[in-house]
């Protein structure tokens, strides 16, 4: 039997491996692969066309000179025109200065650009026989390749509009996580200046990384090597300029007679999720807080290229003794030291001793604080507004755009948005009153959203509402928050469309969303396919707006889309392929992780006006699907891969939506028909008739809509269950067989044989 963490790693390196032999990977490992050359694109009278006679000069240090290589790779490739590259040395910026850059050039300058008081900000000047890129500071040169290069991207081709423009980021702080497979290249191309090191699921425990000897048993649960990786891995970060976080956790907890209270019993803090559960280490006790004080200095001193690091306080991840307390009520504890204390105030003494003990090795270090779930778990105000108070200058706050708010769909249904969802744009409530709190403390406050996932449909490879998106980016750049937090927090950045929008609102000046959305529609399906693109795109933005829940965690059809089973026969066992192992349950204990659970729902979560929301939802992906079959055909060779990344998750939604539908209907007809296919009153047993014709139809429709997924997920590994990460299912294509075959038992066995009970004629 494997353990808990040898599936992770089994399925995560499954999951590393087919990933690369997909053409998608592209998307992902390489930030240019989604750029290409058009050759009938042709300048204007008010544009400047570089042909194969420009040259590329360097005046800039080793960041400007390491993005001006990446330049000349995209003219050499998706531009297939390469161009001479020449690297001026640091004296010569006299002699070749901003006013003399030669002709027929692109100049970069790493210096005398942008706005003086505005750090990152950069100047481009496009004249009809140079170009001028200059940086206030290297990290200006940085954006401004990144500006450069998305111009070209837009027009697909290297022609540039003539003029001078200063650019200013509209966020201070705009991090991201790497692209799977990809580098820091892709972080800087996506348009961010801050990174994750290491991936939020896969971090730091602190157990892992400290190096104190204060609380000489824990000393055990170290990593040889750990603290070493993650320096190295900072270290290449600011090759880039990036600004470095590393997310810190402390999920494995202790049992009760663990050697390190038997050692120690008073520094025991609260029994955590059961009444056999595991006890934390109490943060108030003095011994707890000498060990996290020299863990994190330890860390800051081993990685002294780090900037930050982040903490979940609220439901997971970096535990106190409110986080989880079993037999208490919300607000309160099992550990009688911390209730003396109360739970804002022991949040922020923790939150201030982590970013003490950082700022004492690097001064401009943070400690981020992030209050996912707090208000289910311990927080007994919604916004943690007495907590934010408590908190001193080094901590920053984090938190989510919309969660925890309740929106109205259109057939009137309140869909409470306890996780992240792209229905509302935001900010909502919660974060906007999060942020004048913070502004009142005088902390900094980050917002985050999720790069390519909303829960109304989270096994895609990306919600392909670009509209929503792109207007969730004006959000974070204008709601006064102080920095935008795109990244990953249950799996892999796939290297979407949706992965790069965001960068389309984050600098000034910027263009409107009618521009940006044509420009990327262009990139992906050529000049005479992108209204069909953009088309598809406002109906899924549409078919959102009707989403009417988000259910629990991968479970159910809102899921596995085509994968669900139909359960007409609720009497039928489902087959083994329908169970899968949630191995993020092991929050609580590994056991909980390891077990087989039901991946399927046998009901519906809602009543019929979910029914109802959910046609809606199928209708608007009707028109999804049909505008992307309308472009197909004008999608030029360059731009396949693009667009049949953006095809498969709008094809596949549309088929998850049917199945939704289909799997709601069928579930009313089931529990109508049922009682009275068994009554002994035959006019009941004939009123069933009518309900078996229409529930025949619905059945005959979702083995149509299952059969046409399948060559959808044989194409697409990235909409493969198996691979899920912080979950392993069975492979979608094996689900998707397995309901076919119990499809067949329900249309000519199951329900043939309930049409006869009732009188009526086999169909």
């Amino acid at each position: 039997m494997e353990t808990l963490r040898q599936i992770w790693d089994r399925t995560l390196e499954e999951g590393v491996e087919v990933y690369k032999a997909s053409r998608f990977s592209a998307l992902s490992r390489d930030c240019f692969s989604h750029f290409w050359r058009d050759d009938a694109a042709a300048s204007r009278a008010d544009e400047t066309a570089i042909d194969a006679a420009w040259r590329i000069v360097i005046d800039a240090g080793p960041l400007g000179r390491r993005m001006g290589s990446h330049l000349a790779e995209f003219f050499a490739g998706p531009m297939r025109m390469p161009l001479a590259c020449e690297t001026r040395p640091a004296d010569a910026s006299a002699k070749h200065s901003s006013t003399n850059p030669g002709p027929r050039t692109i100049l970069l300058l790493d210096r005398g650009g942008g706005d003086p008081a505005t750090p990152e900000t950069f100047t481009l000047t496009v004249e009809p026989d140079c170009v001028t890129l200059a940086g206030r500071d290297p990290e200006g040169l940085r954006d401004g390749v990144v500006k450069l290069v998305d111009l070209m991207g837009a027009r697909c081709g290297p022609i540039l509009p003539r003029g001078e423009t200063v650019f200013r980021p509209r966020l201070a702080v705009r991090l991201g996580a790497t692209p799977h497979l990809g580098s820091y290249r892709e972080v800087v191309f996506n348009g961010f200046n801050a990174v994750y090191l290491a991936g939020i699921m896969h971090g730091g425990p602190l157990f892992a990384l400290s190096t104190s000897d204060a609380i000489p048993e824990l000393a055990r649960r170290r990593e040889p090597g750990a603290l070493d990786a993650i320096a190295a891995q900072a270290r290449r970060a600011k090759e880039y300029g990036l600004k470095t976080y590393l997310h810190l956790n402390t999920v494995k907890k202790f049992p009760q007679d663990d050697p390190v209270f038997r050692a120690h019993p008073e520094i025991r803090g609260a029994l955590t999720w059961s009444a056999d559960g595991e006890h934390v280490l109490c943060t108030e006790h003095p011994l707890v807080r000498r060990w996290l004080r020299e863990s994190v200095q330890g860390l800051f001193r081993a990685a002294e290229a780090l900037d930050g690091v982040s903490v979940i306080i609220g439901g997971e991840g970096f535990y106190h003794c409110f986080m989880r307390p079993f037999g208490v009520e919300k607000g309160h504890t099992n550990c009688p030291r911390c209730e003396r204390v109360g739970a804002p105030a022991a949040v922020a003494n923790l939150l201030n001793l982590l970013a003490d003990a950082a700022r004492e090795i690097t001064p401009h270090a943070e400690v981020v604080a992030w209050p996912y779930s707090a208000s289910a778990i311990w927080s007994v105000d919604p916004d943690q507004a007495p907590m934010i108070e408590l908190m001193k200058p080094g901590t920053a706050l984090l938190t989510e755009m919309e969660k925890e708010e309740t929106v109205t769909t259109p057939e009137g249904i309140a869909k409470s948005l306890w996780d992240y969802s792209i229905q509302l744009v935001g900010p909502g409530r919660r974060a906007a009153s999060q942020v004048a709190a913070c502004k009142r403390a005088g902390i900094p406050i980050y917002v985050k959203s999720e790069p390519e996932l909303s829960f109304e449909a989270p096994r895609l490879s990306h919600v392909p509402c670009l509209d929503r998106w792109l207007a969730r980016a004006e959000a974070m750049a204008s709601c006064g928050a102080q920095g935008g937090w795109v990244f990953a927090a249950f799996r892999p950045v796939f290297g979407s469309t949706v992965s790069e929008i965001y960068k389309q609102a984050w600098w000034t000046p910027t263009e409107s969303a009618d521009q940006s959305l044509d420009g990327v529609a262009r990139r992906l399906a050529g000049s005479a396919g992108a209204p069909h693109l953009r088309e598809a795109w406002r109906a899924v933005s549409e078919a959102i707006m009707h989403s009417p829940e988000l259910p629990w965690y991968y479970h159910g059809p809102y899921y596995l889309g085509p994968c669900q089973p139909m359960i007409a026969d609720p009497e039928a066992a489902v087959p083994e392929v329908f169970f899968g192992r949630y191995l993020f349950l092991a929050e609580a204990v590994d056991e909980e992780g390891m077990k087989l659970r039901p991946t399927f729902m046998t009901k519906p979560s809602g009543k019929e006006m979910f029914e109802r929301a959910y046609r809606a939802m199928h209708e608007h992906l009707c028109r999804a699907a049909e505008a992307v079959d309308a472009a197909e055909p004008f999608v030029p060779a360059p731009a396949r891969l693009l667009f049949d990344g953006e095809a498969s998750a709008i094809r596949w939604f549309h088929h998850t939506a049917r199945t939704h539908a289909n799997f709601n209907e069928s579930c009313r007809l089931r529990d109508q028909v049922l009682p009275l296919a068994k009554s002994a009153d035959g006019a009941e047993r004939a009123a069933a008739i009518p309900l078996l014709a229409r529930w025949h139809e619905v059945l005959l429709d979702e083995r149509e809509n299952t059969r046409a997924a399948l060559p959808i997920m044989e194409g697409d590994v990235r909409l493969d269950p198996y691979y899920g990460f912080d979950h392993s299912f069975s492979h979608g294509a094996e689900m998707i067989r397995a309901k076919l075959v119990i499809l067949d038992h329900e249309l000519d066995v199951f329900l043939p044989a309930l049409v006869r009970r009732c009188g009526g004629l086999t169909p």
